[in-house]
């Protein structure tokens, strides 16, 4: 595991670890699933979920409760939908990405947003809002260049508790405007966590999602 990851004590490294424990059909499986997230803005429908069940002889029910156990996607409440998946969020957040020549995408948190880029290996525009005063915060990656303003913004990395990842880590992960906010905003809710550069929340989000879609095998056309 990376020493940033570590150092920050990113609640990510439990999603990487659940992710890569994963038998290899269903990591390809949600793989698909992130790629039709990322190329239509969309969760795959349950048709195509059922196509791609078949080709890696996989039971789609229990491979999508699989995923949503270990918290790599999001299911409506029959079990039977996929409605997002980490990175993406399964509704509106704060955290709008833009993919340039795509599609417009909600992302869980701060570091979902960055690691978007990297993921896809796509130009991206991320806004977001400061949840303690409500000022912008917007950052774009160009070829893999970063920019962002205010020059100050940071990303507090914490945690309101024990619980699943998405429903006590991501609410928190949140950009802001300054280093004081985001210590303000980590004292005002008695939060566990550390505050981050910009750049080095965007090296965390490339470390957990960089890789994830490089392999030929997440093709939907590909055969397990």
């Amino acid at each position: 595991m990376s020493a940033l990851l570590e150092a920050t004590g990113l609640p990510a490294n439990k999603l990487l670890t659940r992710r890569n424990s994963l038998p290899e059909p269903l990591q390809l499986l949600h793989r698909r699933t992130l790629l039709a997230l990322g190329q239509s803005g969309k969760p795959p429908t349950r048709d195509q979920l059922e196509t791609w069940a078949t080709e890696l002889y996989l039971d789609l029910d229990a491979a999508l409760r699989d995923m949503a156990e270990s918290e790599l996607v999001f299911l409506d409440p029959a079990g039977r939908e996929i409605t997002g998946g980490v990175p993406f969020a399964p509704g509106p957040t704060a955290h709008q990405v833009r993919v340039v020549d795509g599609p417009t995408v909600s992302a869980n948190c701060a570091v979902d947003a960055l690691g978007i880029a990297a993921m896809l290996d796509r130009d991206i525009d991320v806004e977001s809002l400061d949840p303690l005063t409500g000022e912008q915060i917007t950052a774009s990656s160009r070829a893999g260049r970063w920019a962002w303003q205010p020059l100050e913004a940071v990303v507090f990395v914490g945690s309101a508790g024990p619980g699943r990842l998405t429903e006590t880590c991501c609410p928190v992960i949140n950009f802001f405007t300054s280093s004081d906010h985001a210590l303000a905003y980590q004292s005002a809710h008695a939060l566990d966590g550390v505050v981050l550069a910009l750049s080095d929340a965007v090296e965390a989000g490339a470390l957990v999602f960089g890789d994830l879609l490089r392999s030929q095998s997440a093709r939907p056309d590909a055969r397990g």
